[in-house]
């Protein structure tokens, strides 16, 4: 099978193209979220790279997030209208089994942890599973303090959510890994969007949708001002 993945949930985004879950070509934008500019440019370098037309990709999987909004928005509706166009499945990653997947495989559970702003944060709790990590949670909006009552111990833990409050993370059998923010990378979204849908997971183009575990900041604004 052969897969476009996208990334743009961050401030760097990118793309990769896999065949039988080997990587064939990856690349990523410049920092500064110019994904708006760079993904459809970045798409088609890559497939004019390895020599292929876009009617050749099997399968478009995009990471869905929770990330920034703008970003996310670019990279749905770039493979919205990519599955409609060529006809072809989509596939909705999201941005915890992405990085999730980074992480070196364990025994120990682990935690990604994403600073959602406003005292909350995002995370999702996974664990070792045969070679495969599984997820032990929801995906989680949730404040700190109520996030550390429900982690197990021991736990690693790590990403940008992890720095924003370390003092309230910084307790006996949590491990803090030191990486202060784990990329989300392209090749994962691939590998994993082929994954789940060999494993039977299906998304409908007309209903993929960025992943939204909280309001947008601007409108819980507003609607605090009303």
């Amino acid at each position: 099978m052969k897969v476009l993945g996208i990334e743009t949930s961050g401030n760097v985004g990118g793309v990769a193209i896999c065949q039988n879950k080997h990587i064939i070509i990856t690349k990523d934008f410049g920092a500064g979220m110019q994904h708006g500019k760079e993904l459809i440019p970045a798409i088609r370098t890559t497939l004019h790279e390895i020599g292929w037309k876009p009617g050749d990709i099997d399968l478009i999987a995009v990471d869905v997030g929770p990330g920034s909004y703008t970003g996310l928005r670019v990279g749905v509706t770039c493979a919205k209208t990519m599955a409609y166009a060529l006809n072809k499945p989509v596939i909705d990653v999201p941005i915890f089994d992405i990085i999730a997947e980074n992480y070196a495989i364990g025994s120990i559970p682990i935690c990604p942890i994403i600073d959602a702003k406003r005292n909350h944060v995002y995370a999702c709790i996974y664990k070792l599973e045969g070679i495969q990590r599984k997820r032990q949670s929801e995906f989680l909006v949730i404040q700190p303090e109520k996030l550390l009552s429900i982690l197990p111990r021991p736990v690693i833990i790590f990403g940008d959510g992890v720095i924003s409050y370390k003092d309230i993370f910084q307790q006996k059998d949590i491990i803090i890994n030191e990486i202060e923010h784990v990329k989300p990378k392209a090749e994962y979204v691939t590998i994993l969007g082929e994954r789940m849908y060999e494993s039977g997971h299906r998304c409908e183009a007309d209903k993929l949708l960025p992943l939204y575990l909280q309001r947008a900041e601007a409108i819980e604004k507003q609607k605090g001002k009303k």
